[in-house]
């Protein structure tokens, strides 16, 4: 992907972004962040803040690649904690039926829990 501008040149836009994408190296502990291509493993960044950054990483994120891109990702994205799929849900507004998770959900609650 490329970008013209004024006099001709173009630049790669994806090695102007490089610099532009700041995420703690931890979140990525098989592999380097360095080694990632945005564009490319996209699915697999956005994934891994869902999964497991904080407000720093998800503002990264959100402003690299927008709201609507990182909902795209999101019901794709197979969850490891109900939690994440119910936090996400309220912040994206999707149905929790459209993600996806791991786990299943509890049983019914035992009748002998249930007010009488």
């Amino acid at each position: 992907m490329s970008l013209a501008l004024a006099g001709g040149f173009f630049y790669d836009i994806i090695g102007i972004m490089k610099g532009i994408l700041s995420l703690r190296e931890s979140l990525f502990w098989e592999k380097q962040l360095k080694n990632l291509d945005y564009q490319k493993d996209a699915q697999f960044i956005i994934g891994r803040v869902l999964d497991f950054g904080n407000l720093n990483d998800w503002k990264a994120i959100k402003d690299f690649y927008g709201i609507e891109e990182i909902k795209k990702v999101a019901k794709k994205h197979v969850f490891s904690n109900p939690k994440d799929i119910n936090f996400w849900s309220v912040i994206f507004e999707i149905p929790l039926n459209k993600l996806k998770c791991t786990r299943n959900p509890l049983l019914k609650t035992p009748k002998a829990f249930l007010r009488q």
